[in-house]
This record gives C-alpha cells, sequence and structure tokens, in this order.
C-alpha cells in the first residue's frame, strides 16, 4: 500500500504561457560519430522494438556519458525514428538521479537539462515531437504554499539545449495519434488537450475528483498516468485515486478520440 502525502493547494488555473528562454544548463551533444559496427547493429534493431537495456559500456559509447549510472534504457520514439536513452546514475529513498539523452541517427546525440530552477525535467513522461526538434516534458517545483508543488509541461529545443515554460498546471504530457496535439493531465486527474504548435489548453475529459483524491509523489516521479490511445479513436485514461481497502485504487476508462 502507498502512502498518501499530504499538501496544502492553492486554487490551480491553466494558462498557457508564451514560450520564454530560461537560464538552463545547455544541453551536451556527443559527435554523431560513427559507432562501433556490433553497437551500430544493436541499435538498429532496438529502434525497430520497444524498450531494452543497452549494457554500461555500450550506453557510455553511445552517448558519451564517462559517469556511474546503475541502468540505462532505450525507448524508441516517433515511429522509431529516434530513442530516449535514460540513465540512472545513482538512487536513494524513493527516487533516481536521471539523465536523458535524445539518439536521432545521423545526428549528435543530445543530453536533456535535468532541470530548471527548483523543478526537475527528466524524471516523469518525456513525448518528442514529430519534427525530431523538440521534447515536451514534465517540470514540477515548490509552489508558493508551504508544502505546494507547482507542475508546468517545458518545451526543450534540441537544437539549443534550451527549455522553455510551455503550459501550467498540467503534466503527464502524451502525443495524439494524428500528431496534432499533446494531451496532458492536471493535478485533479481531467485531461486537456494543447495543439503542438501552441495555443489555449482545452478540457477534453473531467475526472471529478479533487486534488486531494489523486495519488502521486513528485519526490518519486510517481505522476498521474499519460493519456494512451488503444486506437486512433479511442483513448484511455488511467488514474490512482486514494482510498479503498488497499489505500488507493486504479480508475480506467476509455473514450472516444476526434483527432
Amino acid at each position: 500500500m502507498r502512502s498518501s502525502i499530504s499538501r496544502l493547494g492553492l486554487p490551480v488555473f491553466l494558462l498557457l504561457l508564451s514560450p520564454v528562454r530560461c537560464a538552463t544548463p545547455s544541453a551536451r551533444d556527443s559527435a554523431a560519430k560513427p559507432l562501433p559496427a556490433e553497437l551500430q547493429q544493436q541499435v538498429e534493431k532496438a529502434l525497430k522494438g520497444s524498450d531494452s537495456t543497452l549494457s554500461a559500456e555500450d550506453c557510455a559509447a553511445l552517448v558519451g556519458w564517462t559517469g556511474p549510472m546503475e541502468n540505462c534504457t532505450f525507448t524508441p520514439v516517433a515511429g522509431g525514428k529516434a530513442a530516449l536513452v535514460q540513465l540512472k546514475t545513482g538512487c536513494g529513498g524513493d527516487s533516481c538521479a536521471v539523465q536523458v539523452f535524445v539518439y536521432r541517427p545521423g545526428r549528435p546525440v543530445t543530453q536533456l537539462p535535468d532541470s530548471v530552477g527548483d523543478g526537475s525535467l527528466t524524471g516523469g513522461t518525456l513525448v518528442l515531437t514529430p519534427s525530431l526538434d523538440h521534447v515536451i516534458t514534465d517540470w514540477v517545483g515548490w509552489g508558493s504554499g508551504t508544502g505546494d508543488r507547482r507542475v508546468e509541461l517545458y518545451r526543450v529545443d534540441l537544437r539549443t539545449g534550451e527549455a522553455a515554460s510551455w503550459v501550467k498546471d498540467c503534466f503527464s504530457p502524451a502525443l495524439s495519434p494524428g500528431g496534432r496535439w499533446i494531451l496532458c493531465r492536471n493535478r485533479r486527474g481531467d485531461v486537456l488537450k494543447v495543439p503542438l504548435t501552441g495555443g489555449t489548453p482545452a478540457l477534453v475529459h473531467r475526472s471529478g475528483l479533487s486534488e486531494e483524491d489523486v495519488y502521486w509523489v513528485p519526490y518519486g516521479y510517481v505522476y498521474p498516468d499519460a493519456v494512451t490511445f488503444p486506437s486512433p479513436e479511442r483513448i484511455e485514461v488511467s488514474t490512482d485515486v486514494l482510498g479503498g481497502p488497499d489505500g488507493e485504487e486504479k480508475r480506467t476508462l476509455e473514450l472516444p478520440w476526434r483527432e
């Protein structure tokens, strides 16, 4: 049973921000030099599959990481045109330090900034846009109230390595099947959609829950589930809700979706 976390919340408002450049560490690029033949074959095969685990040696050769790592996961995205390479570089308690690299064949491997200000960027869900030039990711930091947390979506420009605030009070992004929308969840478990080109978030599904009902662990990177698409015309929404005999229960429903 997971333990609940008390938090003092302020009213949540959804607001789209014009992208503002933040003072963030520049992403490090690993030169797009040829990989060893055996590793190149392994990567090409992995791009056609699902999540796979790379050895520390292969991972270091792929992304240029020279520090310690506990494991390395290779996740194909964008229909196998690219991959997210996630390194856990140290774990303690309920959380791990995570470094994320974007692998795009023929381009430099780009490391994402892991934080902006007091918020984490790489512990939750990451979405690579169809252009392969941007990553949409969660940002979770401290709010204005005691013990309160603030959530946003950030957009990372892979050409510059800079992160910009994109949508307030929404996280757990997902790309729609047609590639036109980013869908996200707010602290109440509602589902909203934002045009990939930017714009005002629109409500897709209202959960009927309060912030206190929805289970999440900000310091452990346990956020509300991103929506999934069983088919191009259907959307699945899962929410961990506090209460019940086990302390929490997962509620899942399927809804129609139109691009």
